[in-house]
């Protein structure tokens, strides 16, 4: 299930940097050899993702490993309501990672590019946290932190 956590966030994060109105699609496609010269390069990879952004990033990113550390996909069906509770619970950790990835695109301290890479090194640090019993941040710390940002829209 991790991947998939990786996945969606590395993808909700491209989508919200690299989003275009259809107009600017449309005058991209119309022009590009202009396009192609404008385009800026991509960044190699941070060198070390735990590393980068501020301090709020780091949690929000932080706290998104923990959540989905803490509620993976059991490997049979759930009944209803605990796939819903389970389900709810995963939410709150994808909007934290992509809060925290699209901190550090907007800090300009990644690219949105590497999403997934950076979110899967604060997944492998709140899973080896979790197994010390000694996590930075609380579950229950980390489910306030997600319920207080803005609805997703």
């Amino acid at each position: 299930m991790t991947s998939r956590f990786i996945a969606a966030i590395g993808f909700a994060a491209l989508l919200t940097a690299c989003g275009q109105p259809a107009a600017d699609r449309a005058a991209s496609a119309a022009q590009p050899d202009q396009t192609a010269q404008q385009a800026p390069a991509i960044p190699p990879p941070p060198a070390d993702p735990l590393a980068i952004g501020t301090q709020d990033a780091k949690d929000d990113l932080y706290c998104a490993g923990i959540i989905f550390i803490e509620n993976p996909s059991p490997p049979d069906a759930l009944n209803p309501v605990d796939e819903a509770v389970l389900r709810k619970a995963q939410v709150l950790g994808i909007n934290l990672g992509e809060s925290g990835i699209n901190k550090l695109v907007t800090q300009k301290a990644a690219h949105a590019t590497y999403g997934a890479l950076i979110a899967d090194a604060y997944t492998t640090q709140a899973a080896a946290d979790l197994k010390a019993k000694k996590p930075r941040i609380s579950l229950e710390d980390c489910y306030a932190r997600s319920r207080a940002l803005p609805p997703v829209e």
